[in-house]
């Protein structure tokens, strides 16, 4: 049964990922604005701004795409707006990791699950001190940097900080006291109180004001009995109590702020004004090219898979600084199902099996700058990946929906079919486990922390009968609806491709009746939505239609040409196309020498093999 009719409206942008995650927006500013409260960091200007800084900085690495990280941005906002008055002590800063610019520097403090947050000290020298947490509770963030920045066992406060360890003695206070403090007040409180921190941070921009904190212990010979409490110290010794009728936070910087004149009120948020702002940042890519798809038809499209290949291996694995152990291991396996199960173009599929063949070659652990490496250096004009990220079926509305997550589903999906496909047309050959593949690969690189959460609880109740070709197409397939059902409504969702049970009864109406699945109906849907066979090529430069479009791409020239194209731009098209057609034996004997050479394989079993088969042996059939 034919189950692609062209005239069907929906497409398999309905397939949103239950990663709760959208499309990468690879710009500069990322998901904050230069003009906001968060100041955008990255390759370029990380160095000038945290290294050796006089202020503390608490800095997000996030991932523009991940669902959970925009779900996140507005509340960093506001945390980011709530602490400006904490300059110059504090900094709220973030990284978009999803920028390919700063895969170099998360990849140096060891990023993978966002969103991330990372404390560094004044005076930072350089060096991965660790403590990267993944908390996105902002009150607890901001008692985390209340501890950090009054540690000074940790780092030596700067002069410019205000002391925020308690004081032991009354005395103390006096030898801080200098002409300008106008007003000495404490703030009483309990071991285990920020109250006294925060409104130090928060009153510190006004010179007339000196604020410290004393812990119940040491005041208790007072005659003090209440805590939190604010009170002024007078000269002559005495106390008076501010801010009698509220002791929280608000109450005590209100009661403080109402001892100052207006013009010293004004002096004080003029010295707020001398903090360092976020510059301009001009736009250092290009924004991912998005398809229009309102006119494309129903289809996977190699478009989507291909730029899914180059994020992940080019940004997403190529993150880590170091490779080793079962993170090796799950990579390996994960090339390995790609080598063999991709269902792309031979360029492509010839470059994943040269990667993969160097990774099972590789030793106990690799890092992050040899694997970009080992990419670059397999690329050539008969084996490659394209470099250029572009959305067709996975296109959403706007740049931040769907795109990569959509995509990395697309692949899941295709090669789970398959794997299916293929032990059906050669009974003998050894199929490879693609969910553990799957598994590995979301447990280990997959950037959204709470996402790979999610999974790998759907995983842990995968039987021995879902591991099977059969049994992998529609767990998955189950596991996609799972997701979609839980993140209907989510703010993650594109409003215009609502999160549905996929396939939609428009687009196989004998899958289902009512809320009722025909399972068999919905395995012979698969293996046809999902086969090579119906996956649209990438188009030709002459034929705009072939990849579903009814008007031509506004896309440059630049979009339109792979990896070898762009390097010889100035060479006719046409001779390099016929050069690769050309070398196709030559390609196929470059596979068998390879084989060989890893001592895989006897040359009688390559031979009968590929001449069996319609694509050379892969050395994962063994």
């Amino acid at each position: 049964m034919k189950w692609i009719p062209a005239n069907y409206s929906i497409v398999f942008v309905h397939l949103l990922c239950f990663f709760g995650c959208v499309d990468c927006k690879v710009k500069a500013e990322g998901l904050y604005k230069p003009s906001g409260s968060v100041f955008i960091l990255d390759q370029q200007n990380f160095r000038q701004n945290v290294i050796k800084s006089e202020s503390a900085w608490i800095v997000e690495f996030y991932n523009s795409w991940c669902g959970h990280c925009i779900k996140f941005a507005p509340a960093w906002k506001e945390f980011g707006l709530k602490h400006e008055d904490w300059w110059p002590v504090f900094r709220v800063g973030a990284v978009d990791c999803a920028n390919d610019n700063n895969t170099e520097l998360c990849r140096s403090y060891d990023i993978t699950g966002f969103p991330a947050f990372k404390l560094f000290p004044p005076g930072y020298k350089g060096i991965d001190t660790g403590g990267t947490f993944h908390d996105q509770d902002t009150a607890s963030i901001e008692n985390r940097c209340l501890d950090y920045v009054s540690n000074t066992s940790l780092f030596k406060p700067p002069k410019s900080w205000p002391r925020l360890s308690p004081i032991q003695s009354m005395q103390d206070i006096w030898n801080e006291t200098k002409d300008e403090h106008h007003h000495v007040a404490f703030v009483f409180e309990e071991p285990t109180s920020y109250v006294g921190r925060q409104v130090i941070l928060d009153t510190y921009r006004y010179k007339p004001l000196l604020v410290r904190r004393m812990l119940k212990e040491s005041v208790l010979k007072f005659g003090i009995s209440e805590f939190p409490s604010l009170f002024l110290i007078n000269r002559d010794g005495t106390f008076t109590k501010i801010a009698k009728d509220d002791n929280s936070r608000d109450g005590m910087v209100s009661g403080l702020k109402n001892l100052l004149t207006s013009a010293q009120l004004k002096a004080g948020d003029q010295f707020l004004n001398k903090r360092p702002r976020n510059q301009p940042i001009e736009e250092r890519m290009e924004g991912i090219p998005v398809a229009d798809n309102q006119q494309i038809r129903p289809a996977v499209y190699m478009k989507d898979l291909e730029s899914t290949l180059h994020y992940s291996l080019r940004q997403e694995i190529a993150i880590c600084r170091d490779i080793g152990g079962e993170k090796l291991k799950a990579l390996k396996q994960f090339m390995s199902v790609l080598a063999k199960y991709f269902p792309g173009r031979e360029e492509v599929s010839d470059y994943l099996f040269k990667v993969s063949a160097w990774l099972r070659s590789a030793g106990s652990d690799i890092t992050g700058d040899q694997w970009i490496t080992a990419l670059d250096d397999k690329q050539s004009m008969e084996e490659f990946l394209p470099e250029r990220i572009e959305w067709v079926g996975c296109a959403g509305s706007e740049a931040r929906f769907r795109g990569y997550p959509c995509g990395m589903w697309t692949l899941f999906h295709t090669l789970t079919v398959a794997a299916y496909q293929k032990g059906r047309a050669n009974p003998k050959d050894v199929p490879l486990d693609v969910l553990s593949a799957i598994q590995g690969y979301m447990k280990y690189f997959f950037g959204c922390q709470i996402c790979v959460e999610h999974f790998l609880k759907m995983v842990d109740f995968i039987t021995p009968d879902d591991r099977t070709p059969e049994g992998a197409v529609m767990w998955l397939w189950r596991a996609h609806n799972m997701a979609n059902k839980r993140l209907h409504g989510d703010q993650s969702e594109d409003p215009k491709h609502p999160k549905i049970q996929f396939p939609s009864k428009k687009l196989c109406p004998e899958c289902r009746n009512g809320d009722n699945w025909s399972n068999d109906k919905v395995l012979e849907f698969l293996l046809s939505f999902y086969a090579r066979l119906n996956i649209v090529p990438v188009a030709d430069d002459s034929n705009e239609e072939e990849v579903g479009r009814t008007s031509k791409s506004a896309d440059n020239d630049s979009n339109k040409l792979d990896w070898w194209e762009l390097q010889q731009r100035k060479n006719d098209l046409e001779k390099i196309r016929s050069l690769r057609q050309q070398k196709s034996e030559k390609r196929q004997n470059k596979k068998v020498a390879l084989l060989l050479k890893m001592n895989l394989i006897n040359l009688k079993k390559v031979v009968l093999v590929c001449t069996e088969s319609c694509q050379c042996l892969c050395i994962f059939q063994i």
